[in-house]
């Protein structure tokens, strides 16, 4: 997914920055292989693919908080769905969890999707574990739908309902 230079400049803006030694960038085709071990640690119940991943990357987006050395800290990715984006759940390296970089990451994809007029932000949860679901609802996600194994979850960030509101 391409993005105007005012959104580079936005996103890393030095005020942004989750950790002086961590840095935000676009993930590319490039990195699946790498977002895949990513996922795959962060997320061990669901273990994801390299074809999986490249087509969520193709079809959408993704963003990637790196350390100073170049290490994957935590990863987020989206893909276009109906009335709006398709999120996925946040992947983090086990070891760099508790420090706010999921909610950093997830606050950029909203800011994203509101300069680009993406209406809404839908995340599935393949788990009901209440931890995740709180977590999620904190950043003003609600719930949809559930059944026994997954969680449906939205977000309306952007669109032409801002201005009705407004008025």
């Amino acid at each position: 997914m391409l993005m105007t230079s005012q959104e580079v400049n936005t996103m890393n803006h030095p005020e942004n920055e989750a950790h002086e030694a961590a840095r935000l960038r676009w993930a590319e085709l490039k990195d699946a292989l790498a977002m895949v071990k990513l996922y795959n640690l962060a997320r061990a119940k669901k273990l994801e693919t390299f074809e999986t991943m490249t087509d969520w990357l193709e079809h959408g987006g993704g963003l990637i908080l790196e350390d100073a050395f170049g290490q994957m800290l935590c990863a987020i990715r989206w893909r276009e769905g109906d009335e709006g984006w398709q999120v996925d759940r946040i992947a983090t390296l086990p070891e760099a969890r508790g420090r706010s970089y999921g909610r950093w990451l997830m606050t950029k994809v909203e800011a994203l999707a509101i300069r680009r007029n993406i209406p809404t932000l839908k995340l599935q949860l393949d788990e009901t574990r209440d931890d995740l679901l709180q977590y999620y609802q904190r950043m003003g996600y609600r719930m949809e739908s559930q059944d026994a194994e997954t969680c449906l979850l939205t977000k309306r960030v952007g669109g032409t309902w801002q201005f009705k509101q407004a008025m």
